[in-house]
């Protein structure tokens, strides 16, 4: 065996054994890195759950660091999100003192916009018709930041803010909390234009779902409205049907379900209605009254 091929082996073996001890601390350290650890109240009446959150520990639309999630300047956002992936069943960490930091006046009625989007829509309504309060849900985390960016810039801090978050997940806690802080009752809802999630096997993904209704019913008042519009004829009778399903709680202004409104209720349009609206597209369009029947 010669002097070369002896010491090449050598190096061989010394670099394999480094490689092996450093895999193996490195495994070490994450198998015993400390997990998150979640308290949960014995009242399960409550729902009021303690987190005692790592470091590491982050959601979709909350960064570990306390940071926001980022948005690069020129960033083409992505349209859609699988809401029933794991990250996205997680619940949105809201920051302290929410509500009451964000809205001055917290007893005006409330717009909630449920996949609100880049807020464009929210912004323009919150500038033409001051005197209420308007929250934003949107589940894309870029977007909903970007969202948030926005309020400043068009001087409508304390009447206007936006939550990244999942609605079917935490709708319920969020409502509970705005109100619970002496929130105005709920004079409108809107959803407008939300992911179509064409396949057949997506539809569960489908923003209305049979206990969103509910919460809805749930937190407001008889006489108050949902207003539903999309450019997809099937998403808007599948929402409209949710809707029509729960109808103990909510009234179809329109009987015929075959017919829908031919104006935006509100008469302000989103971002998307523009789009759809200069391509002499139709939008399909209903609004639900929320009846005198006392939710149970």
């Amino acid at each position: 065996m010669s002097l070369k091929f002896t010491q090449a082996l050598m190096i061989s073996l010394i670099v394999s054994r480094r490689s092996i001890r450093a895999f193996t601390n490195g495994y070490l350290s994450r198998i015993s890195r400390p997990s998150s650890i979640r308290l949960f109240n014995s009242d399960a009446k409550e729902k009021n759950r303690i987190d005692l959150v790592t470091e590491e520990e982050e959601t979709p639309w909350n960064r570990s660091d306390g940071l926001p999630v980022n948005v690069r300047p020129g960033k083409r956002f992505r349209q859609h999100v699988n809401p029933l992936s794991r990250k996205f069943q997680m619940e949105t960490q809201l920051p302290d003192g929410w509500p009451t930091n964000i809205f001055d006046e917290i007893f005006r009625p409330l717009h909630l916009d449920i996949g609100c989007g880049k807020g464009g829509f929210l912004l323009e309504l919150a500038k033409e018709r001051p005197g209420k309060n308007y929250l934003g849900l949107e589940i894309r985390p870029s977007v909903a930041e970007y969202a948030k960016t926005r309020v400043a810039t068009h001087n409508l801090e304390g009447s206007l803010g936006f939550v990244g978050c999942n609605v079917n997940v935490d709708l319920e806690r969020v409502l509970n909390l705005y109100q619970t802080h002496g929130g105005g009752p709920i004079d409108l809802v809107s959803i407008q234009f939300p992911d179509p999630h064409f396949k057949s096997s997506h539809n569960k993904r489908r923003v209305v779902t049979p206990p969103l209704v509910e919460t809805l019913a749930n937190f407001m008042l008889p006489g108050s409205v949902v207003f539903l519009q999309s450019d997809i004829q099937n998403v808007l009778d599948d929402m409209r049907l949710k809707f029509r399903e729960s109808d103990k709680y909510f009234q179809d202004e329109i009987d015929d379900v075959n017919e829908y409104m031919s104006e935006n209720y509100i008469g302000i349009p989103t971002e998307r209605e523009i789009s759809v609206i200069k391509r002499d597209l139709p939008v399909y369009r209903t609004i639900f009254r929320r009846t005198e029947v006392e939710f149970q």
